[in-house]
């Protein structure tokens, strides 16, 4: 009895001593969070060298570029054909996907050895059997005469330069056909097939069976942007931001790379981690010092990035499935994209058109110029009774009145002459009440004088009498530099007792009536006039002015024989050119889209300023938002699904345009906008897409805008009999300074379409202020001039 307890204690103790033994050997396979966290950080620093352009040579983690820019979107349909070619035996695979209201995949396939005397043949020898099985798997589905998109696995290592295109490296796997290597296998197999000559079919991607699982995973998860394999070797896929993939041109979107991350740890990097058992094992491989990365699970990468919600899918087939995905997705946007550039191409001016554009525009004013057809022009050619721009002598102190909408500023400007040329400004912004903008004419102007008062009051020049410059931006019938007839009242505004009346009349009887100052009322001014007048006094070669903002305009110094609606020849004369209605008798309607006229129909002026409804702030937001409606009603863009929202007139604002064309912007804040427009679900590719829409949409505003310009300076330029003109454009409005392409595109237009002028472009300040004061400043300098 006492043997048999010594036996057993004996027993136990040698088995404690074993246990002791072995958790001593299995405690350095062992790895603590802190370890794996510096693994995780290691492994970051070499994607990022991998990623680099120069640093890529050396890093461990090549991080390849694959040329799949998309995962699946759910709307792929159609069928497709997969060839996988891994080993001694390849399967050629159909693959039917289909889009009725659910997502189905169809398979059918077929196995085929490949001779051992192929493999280490000649590469002619070994695609002719490729494409010789290709051909029969045809035939026995009777499919032989179709031309099916094929997307090809190719499990050797390789660089790929596009996506139908790899250039094998090196054979493995006991294959040694030789004229393969350094050599693009597509080609290979296109010219087998074209040798055969009795089929053929559409290669359209080469990939790797990572990215097949991946791509495999997508159609059923439209999450899924990762792939990851973990069998007898292991390598691991993801969609970057294309702007971190240095090794490929370009930085919108993204494209899945990659990352051959076995080879992790071939540089040392994990060796202060390996144990002998690990070093025992690699010393017996068949690659030693290669391969070394260890696996992941599921409950680790969790428990190290808490913040990511990982989920894990399981793949079928990537290499079979995941190919014939890739082309389904490749073969979705190519469709996609063409008939995405189909309707984007009607958007889209070519020079000669751009030409005729200019030309047209400089037929129009000739006709608003003209007394016989000024009535039925497009183009009015106001005259303004501004006969001069600034010289540098004027000077003095002058009031401005700036009426245009609901608020209204008093300035006044002091403007200095001689050497040290100034402009002082200072101002004061008066509310307009709706009982005033509604009211009567007499209330209106009583309203305004009340305010000019109060601020000479609050300039300490109680009872002074200055020369006024009076900026009334309604539509108004010039006959004299200081009469305005009003047309119509607009902008909210309904006073009676005005339209058709002077509004000069109108204002010198309030001020009467108040019988407190006397003001002497000089001009009445346009704001493009007084933007080109702004820009004169900085700049003498100033003859142009031009507005793109909310609305578009422009003037310039016309010579006085020209503008048959004034007596006289001497001189020149500013004509306000009010082009923003150049195409309401139709000269537009061959460069007009559906777009356009959607516009058009739901403006509150349909069938007017239709030059202005293709260019101006007010209108662009409106063209794009039309496009990105027939986008997704196409199912190209949002995966076909529309917000309410975006059915919202007016929803998208064309400060989006300006925002989303930045330079600085990241796609993420694209999308920032989009899901402020109830685009909850749009995609990094919607992104790119709505971003390529507002820049085709501002172009061809920008050009159009271009063309008409560049009638005007060519215009001045025959004026003057020159065969080269230099002058300056004086120019003011949102989108011009705004946006961050608008100003550089009308520049190289103007610059193309009329190449005998040299135009400088110069940036106004207060046109409506300032530019008032200006017109003022200058009319009372001819005024003197003329009394000595």
């Amino acid at each position: 009895m006492i043997a048999s307890h010594l036996l057993a204690y004996y027993f136990t103790e040698l088995h404690h001593d074993k246990v002791q033994q072995v958790d001593k050997y299995l405690y350095h396979l062992r790895l603590s969070d802190e370890n794996l966290m510096d693994v995780s950080v290691r492994f970051r620093r070499e994607m990022d060298k991998g990623l680099g352009r120069d640093s890529n040579p050396t890093a461990a983690v090549k991080m390849l570029p694959t040329f799949v820019r998309s995962t699946p979107d759910g709307t792929e349909k159609g069928d497709f054909l997969a060839l996988d070619l891994g080993g001694t035996n390849f399967r050629v695979l159909l693959v039917k996907v289909s889009d009725n209201g659910k997502q189905k995949v169809e398979m059918e396939n077929q196995i085929y050895a490949i001779p051992e005397e192929l493999m280490r043949g000649s590469g002619s020898e070994l695609f002719d059997h490729i494409a010789e099985c290709l051909a029969n798997f045809l035939e026995k589905l009777g499919i032989k005469n179709q031309k099916l998109p094929l997307g090809f696995t190719f499990s050797f290592p390789c660089q790929q330069t596009k996506l139908d295109e790899s250039i094998l490296v090196s054979w493995t796997k006991g294959f040694k056909s030789h004229g393969v290597e350094g050599r693009d296998v597509v080609s290979l197999l296109r010219k087998a097939i074209k040798k055969r000559g009795d089929f053929d079919i559409d290669i359209v991607a080469v990939i790797n069976d990572t990215v097949g699982t991946m791509m495999t995973c997508g159609y059923d998860d439209h999450h899924c942007e990762i792939g990851l394999i973990v069998g007898t070797g292991t390598n691991a896929c993801y969609m970057e931001e294309m702007r971190h993939l240095e090794l490929v041109e370009g930085d919108e979107g993204r494209m899945c790379v990659n990352m051959e991350w076995g080879a992790f740890g071939d540089d040392g990097a994990m060796d202060d981690l390996r144990t002998d058992f690990d070093r025992e094992i690699d010393a017996g491989s068949l690659n030693p010092g290669k391969q070394l990365f260890a696996r992941r699970l599921h409950k680790m990468v969790r428990r190290l990035v808490p913040d990511c919600d990982v989920r894990f899918l399981r793949s079928e087939d990537g290499s079979g499935k995941g190919a014939a995905m890739v082309t389904a997705v490749a073969y979705r946007l190519a469709t996609q994209h063409a008939e995405r550039q189909r309707i984007l191409d009607t958007l889209r001016l070519s020079r000669e058109q751009l030409l005729e554009v200019k030309r047209r525009m400089g037929e129009e004013i000739n006709r608003g110029l003209a007394k016989e057809s000024h009535d039925q022009a497009t183009v009015k050619m106001l005259p303004t009774y501004v006969r001069s721009t600034p010289d540098g002598t004027e000077h003095g102190d002058f009031l401005a009145l700036d009426l245009g909408g609901t608020n209204f500023r008093v300035l006044l400007v002091r403007v200095r002459g001689g050497k040290r040329r100034s402009v002082e400004m200072h101002n004061k912004i008066y509310a307009i009440p709706q009982e005033a903008m509604q009211g009567t004419g007499e209330e209106l102007f009583d309203h305004i004088v009340h305010c000019i008062a109060d601020f000479l009051e609050y300039m300490g020049m109680k009872g002074a009498s200055l020369p006024l410059g009076f900026t009334f931006s309604f539509p108004c019938h010039q006959n004299k530099l200081d009469q305005g007839i009003l047309l119509k009242w607009t902008k909210g505004f309904k006073a009676t007792g005005c339209e058709g009346e002077d509004v000069v009349c109108l204002l010198k009887d309030a001020i009467q009536r108040r019988e407190e100052f006397d003001l002497d009322v000089v001009a009445v001014v346009n704001d493009t006039v007084g933007t080109m007048m702004t820009c004169g006094y900085e700049d003498p070669l100033c003859e142009v002015g031009l507005i793109v903002g909310t609305g578009t305009n422009a003037c310039y110094m016309e010579e006085m024989q020209n503008v048959e609606l004034v007596e006289g020849d001497e001189g020149r004369m500013c004509v306000n050119m009010e082009w923003g209605a150049f195409g309401d008798h139709g000269e537009l309607d061959d460069f007009s889209t559906e777009f356009d006229r959607a516009v058009d129909d739901c403006a509150t002026n349909p069938g007017k300023q239709r030059y202005e409804k293709m260019i101006s702030g007010m209108y662009l937001g409106e063209i794009v938002r039309n496009v990105l409606l027939e986008f997704t009603a196409k199912g190209l863009l949002f995966r076909g699904k529309l917000s309410e929202r975006l059915k919202t007139r007016g929803i998208f604002e064309t400060k989006f345009l300006s925002q989303i064309e930045s330079d600085r912007l990241a796609l993420r804040q694209v999308r920032s906008i989009l899901q402020h427009l109830g685009l909850t679900s749009s995609t990094c590719d919607d992104s790119i897409l709505v971003k390529e829409v507002c820049s085709v949409v501002a172009r061809r505003a920008a050009q159009l805008c271009g063309a008409g310009l560049a009638a005007v300076v060519d215009k001045i330029r025959q004026n003057r009999n020159l065969s080269e003109l230099k002058i300056t454009v004086g120019v003011d409005g949102t989108l011009y300074k705004l946006h961050p392409h608008f100003s550089s595109i009308m520049h190289e237009t103007v610059r193309d379409l009329a190449p005998q002028c040299e135009v400088t472009f110069l940036q106004s300040e207060d046109g409506s202020g300032k530019g008032a004061a200006l017109i003022t400043a200058v009319a009372c300098r001819i005024r003197d001039a003329g009394q000595r």
